[in-house]
């Protein structure tokens, strides 16, 4: 698979070898390098050998544990380092003793106590420590952070933002008027803090006290500020005061960008764009730009292209923003021929996002010739290839199991002049951990020459969780947290998937009890790897209990998980029970629930 001479051209498709070839004439001869193929290989021939724990430098080895410790002695710091480790961890409390002295009930570091805080409160910390408060309703505790950043001198507007926000979602307009009021005699008030009290105004239906803000406003609103009223005015169905307020914005030079759009009144946007020109402003690219990017972000797809159709009766001809925003939707709802259809029919030259937006389909349909077609044609047009053209072929490839082609893909990378990226490595590093490759895949994560990131790290766990690695996973998220990079929703997912996978259901729910010591809520993936646990081990109440006092809606899958145990045990009155109530809760059954349900009616029938 050497790559043509720099002096030819790119052959003709029946005569490729491969479909994954690349080819390009400014592509110099290449050495192959069969490190990364041979260690696969290596890998697939060992008959049960597992490396030894890996300790990461300066750590001691032997963790013993699949979780991190919260409580373990921070690293020594600053008081202001203490303090954003605090609020990170979530641990609310000690935060707040911390930062504003006093008892407190809450458990803490060891060292959180005794620290003090003689330099001023680092604003970035603290807003999100009002932030998370306001989120917990604590809304009296975040009004003492915002006193002590104002007694301090270092309260911003975006502390005053964020108070006033917290107050209008818990529909205490009274308090959000305060605390704009105090950040305007402050000069600390700007239009984003206006405006959240306008959104809250209009979220609880004060549509009147909305217009009466946004009209006295002493900074002048932006098209954000008009939009949150023009939304309001919409869904109250207002549409004399709504028209109004658009015609005011255009007077104030603050041109509407989603006008008919935020109402949802799709089918109007041609007339807006007409009275736009029948008043002497008509729309611009600007304009055509933001109506397109609206509607693909609704998945309305057909009406952006509809929008791109009209330009030209305006004088103004599509660019290559346009088409991207168009195509790359198109090809995210896997209608990948539509995207190749107008990409080939652009009025204008296009980019390598035009190109990669397709390839990212075509690679998803996993139809690879078209690839390489796709590819040959960038050749063609002086289209340069770059990392992320690479990284969505490997990382399409690794996602379909083809991890040896996407090895292939990688090697090429330099004659092209393009240098493997953390989003490579992940990519690679996921593909050999869901193929089995354990050791390859926490080789490879190992010598990366580029900063291990949350994919990195959770690409390479999932692998060692597989393999019941438990001591090099417990080493593994020891070595996140040291280097700043904090679990996430999917490193807990996949270390209690794991372990329920493996029966350890005990342990599991010892991980999931940690979640919001690092701020993070279970979603529905957390719940139903826990309830299948229970449920594969019999322990139906546990589960029942779990399905029964969840944070989030239970779907298909969490009760199916519980109808399984259930039928199982022969408990039909129970099953019965809980089909009744998952119609009653509107959610759908699939296939699976059927087939309990028709072993509900066989039961009855022979009871």
């Amino acid at each position: 698979m050497s790559s043509p001479s720099s002096s030819a051209a790119p052959p003709p498709a029946a005569h490729r070898i491969s479909p994954l070839r690349l080819y390009t004439k400014h592509s110099k001869p290449r050495h192959r390098h069969y490190r990364l193929a041979a260690a696969v290989a290596a890998s697939t021939r060992r008959t049960g050998r597992r490396s030894q724990s890996w300790t990461p430098p300066g750590r001691p080895g032997g963790a013993g544990s699949i979780w991190v410790n919260p409580s373990a002695p921070p690293r020594p710091g600053a008081a202001s380092r203490t303090l954003r480790r605090l609020v990170e961890l979530d641990d609310l409390d000690a935060a707040l003793r911390l930062l504003l002295g006093g008892p407190s009930t809450a458990t803490s570091t060891p060292a959180a106590a005794s620290d003090s805080v003689p330099e001023p409160p680092a604003v970035i910390t603290c807003n999100i420590l009002i932030k998370k408060l306001c989120a917990r309703r604590r809304l009296a505790d975040a009004e003492r952070v915002l006193e002590a950043l104002k007694a301090s001198g270092a309260a911003d507007a975006v502390s005053h933002n964020t108070l006033v926000a917290g107050y209008c979602r818990d529909g205490r307009l009274s308090d959000a008027e305060r605390v704009l009021e105090a950040a305007r005699a402050s000069d600390a008030a700007n239009v984003v803090t206006y405006t959240a009290l306008i959104d809250g105004y209009c979220r609880s239906g004060r549509l009147a006290d909305a217009l009466r803000l946004i009209a006295s406003m002493p900074v002048a609103p932006d098209t954000y500020t008009y939009n949150t009223v023009l939304k309001g005015l919409c869904g109250a169905k207002q549409w004399e005061e709504a028209e109004e307020l658009r015609a005011e914005m255009i007077r104030n030079n603050c041109h509407p960008n989603e006008g008919l759009c935020i109402s949802g009144r799709w089918e109007e946007v041609g007339e807006l764009i007409a009275e736009m020109v029948r008043k002497d402003c008509p729309p611009n690219d600007a304009t055509f730009s933001t109506l397109i990017n609206t509607l693909c972000q609704n998945r309305l797809v057909e009406y952006a292209t509809e929008v791109l159709g009209k330009m030209h009766k305006y004088g103004y001809k599509p660019d290559v923003v346009s088409y991207n925003t168009i195509i790359s939707c198109l090809s995210e709802q896997g209608r990948v021929d539509d995207a190749l259809k107008l990409l080939n029919s652009m009025l204008c030259k296009p980019d390598t996002i035009s190109f990669n937006a397709v390839l990212k389909g075509l690679c998803r349909a996993e139809r690879w010739c078209d690839t390489a077609e796709l590819i040959a044609k960038m050749f063609k047009e002086d289209c340069p290839i770059i990392e992320m053209t690479f990284n969505i072929i490997i990382d399409s490839l690794c996602q379909n199991g083809l991890v040896n082609d996407a090895i292939e893909v990688f090697e090429l990378m330099p004659n092209y002049r393009c240098t493997p990226d953390i989003v490579t490595y992940s990519s690679l590093i996921n593909g050999f951990s869901e193929q089995g490759l354990d050791e390859v895949a926490f080789d490879l994560f190992r010598s990366m020459p580029c900063k291990a990131d949350i994919f990195s790290y959770n690409a390479v766990l999932k692998g060692l969780c597989t393999a019941a690695r438990w001591d090099d996973a417990g080493e593994l998220i020891a070595d996140m947290v040291s280097k700043d990079c904090a679990p996430n929703e999917v490193t807990f997912n996949i270390l209690i998937n794991s372990l329920c996978q493996k029966g350890l259901i005990d342990r599991a729910i010892e991980v999931y009890e940690q979640m919001p010591k690092y701020g993070i809520t279970p979603d529905i993936f957390t719940y139903n790897a826990l309830i299948n646990g229970f449920s594969e081990q019999g322990r139906l109440d546990d589960a029942l209990k779990l399905l029964n006092t969840m944070c989030c809606q239970p779907d298909t899958i969490s009760y199916n998980s519980v109808l399984k145990g259930l039928c199982r045990a022969e408990q039909w009155k129970h099953a019965e029970k809980l089909v009744t109530e998952m119609l009653r809760k509107n959610c759908t059954p699939n296939e699976v629930t059927f087939k309990y349900a028709n072993q509900l009616f066989v039961s009855n029938r022979t009871g």
